[in-house]
């Protein structure tokens, strides 16, 4: 469904890959109000040293009314690998955060429940009208090497949350797509979000957390067109 209500700005973040520190040095700068959406893209956990925290404080968050947190392959992964499904996928869930789960587990034994009810939560994508324009929020976005501009309804799970150069390589709605998912310097790109990817209605947004080189955690204010860093070392912000 299209968001009917006013807000003054629409904030898009990132994938935050288990670095919550920095990223809330960011987040609380940003002086967010009722009056912002904000629309967390996916990816929370892995790789990072905090992940349990941040996926712990993404549910948190995700229960406010102007918070979206979307599900990210790596969240899905984790929901498997706890459910003892896909595990030729294991190796996508980092090792620090089964760790973690595991090291919880000893003072509260409910907590897998506890993740699995965060990540079912989590919806797959969210559509938005901002201007006139059509915007869809998710994680990696959709598969469009027969269907040049499928309807994201029919895709699936999979699809959202994996897919990649069947996306960047062929989409041509006019839907703008404001994903994570893919690293920007995976694609030989400085670390800063990506608008109109490949002349296409993409915005790209995972600019590689700060557990990558030059990594960064990215917020784009849609409405705005301003975008928020963390710095590569992950502490401070850039762009106030």
């Amino acid at each position: 469904m299209s968001e009917k209500k006013f807000y003054r700005r629409v904030m898009a973040v990132g994938d935050i890959h288990g670095c919550l520190t920095p990223f809330l040095s960011l987040y609380n700068r940003l002086r967010l109000t009722d009056d912002d959406l904000i629309i967390f893209l996916g990816d929370y956990i892995d790789r990072g040293p905090e992940s349990l925290k941040a996926l712990e404080w993404i549910g948190r968050e995700s229960l406010k009314p102007n918070v979206i947190a979307l599900r990210g392959n790596h969240e899905q992964t984790l929901l498997d690998c706890i459910a003892g499904r896909y595990a030729d996928r294991f190796f996508n869930v980092g090792l620090g955060t089964i760790k973690d789960v595991r090291e919880a587990m000893k003072t509260d034994p409910m907590l897998p429940l506890k993740v699995v009810q965060t990540i079912r939560r989590m919806p797959l994508y969210h559509r938005l009208t901002i201007d006139g324009r059509e915007y869809i929020f998710c994680h990696a976005g959709v598969d469009a090497q027969i269907d040049h501009d499928p309807p994201i309804e029919t895709q699936p799970a999979d699809r959202i949350m994996w897919v990649r150069e069947e996306f960047y390589d062929h989409y041509e709605g006019d839907a703008i797509y404001v994903v994570g998912h893919t690293p920007v310097q995976f694609l030989r790109q400085p670390p800063l979000p990506i608008k109109n990817f490949n002349s296409r209605n993409i915005i790209m947004m995972d600019t590689g957390s700060c557990c990558a080189e030059s990594g960064r955690i990215s917020c784009l204010d849609v409405i705005g067109g301003k975008f928020y860093q963390t710095e590569p070392i992950g502490w401070g912000s850039l762009g106030f």
